[in-house]
């Protein structure tokens, strides 16, 4: 196949966008498994959330959204977009 066929270029950046979710998807898991290993030490949540595991989530959370923001801004900017 000759590499300027516009459908083999179409699939090629298709086939590096699924790799770029499915690398995204799993440090997404990667993350969640974490921040439930630090909140919640002996690994099910309580019946009533104290305070400090509230902030833990929210503080996990929140990097969590950091992460993701940054990730679709650099995949924005490899992809030739604007964030």
């Amino acid at each position: 196949m000759d590499s300027a066929d516009p459908q083999l270029a179409r699939f090629l950046h298709q086939l590096q966008a699924e790799t770029q979710r499915q690398k995204f998807t799993e440090q997404v898991h990667t993350l969640t498994g974490r921040c439930w290993d630090v909140c919640f030490s002996d690994y099910r949540p309580p019946s009533k959330m104290d305070g400090k595991t509230q902030t833990c989530i929210q503080n996990c959370v929140n990097r969590m959204i950091d992460a993701s923001n940054f990730m679709v801004e650099h995949l924005s900017k490899m992809n030739g977009g604007s964030a």
